[in-house]
């Protein structure tokens, strides 16, 4: 994978990124690799459908926490919406985040 091409894809911006990672490009790869399934959707949708507002909340911090750290910062904006909606809000707002997602999975992909 050549990780500034991946970058220039999906908006990570890639000098923050080598800086923040300290130029370990192994590292930095890894995280990229990772954060798609770090994502828990799966999980994610269970909590909505249960209304279990408190997994609902912890998911979406660690994943607007993970993207803020690869600088997706159209994922880190939506999950931080999800993070702070309440129960009434939760299917409309994990509808575009997964999208975001699914998105950054498929540039990963190609």
């Amino acid at each position: 994978m050549n990780i500034k091409t991946f970058a220039e894809k999906t908006g990570i911006d890639y000098e923050k990124v080598m800086e923040d990672f300290c130029g370990d490009t192994a590292a930095l790869k890894e995280k990229i690799l990772s954060f798609e399934p770090d994502c828990s959707l799966p999980s994610l949708k269970a909590a909505i459908e249960e209304k279990n507002e408190d997994t609902v909340h912890s998911i979406a911090h660690r994943i607007r926490k993970n993207a803020e750290k690869l600088t997706l910062n159209e994922i880190a904006r939506l999950a931080r919406k999800l993070e702070e909606a309440d129960t009434e809000r939760f299917q409309s707002l994990v509808e575009p985040l997964e999208k975001e997602i699914s998105a950054y999975k498929t540039a990963l992909d190609s």
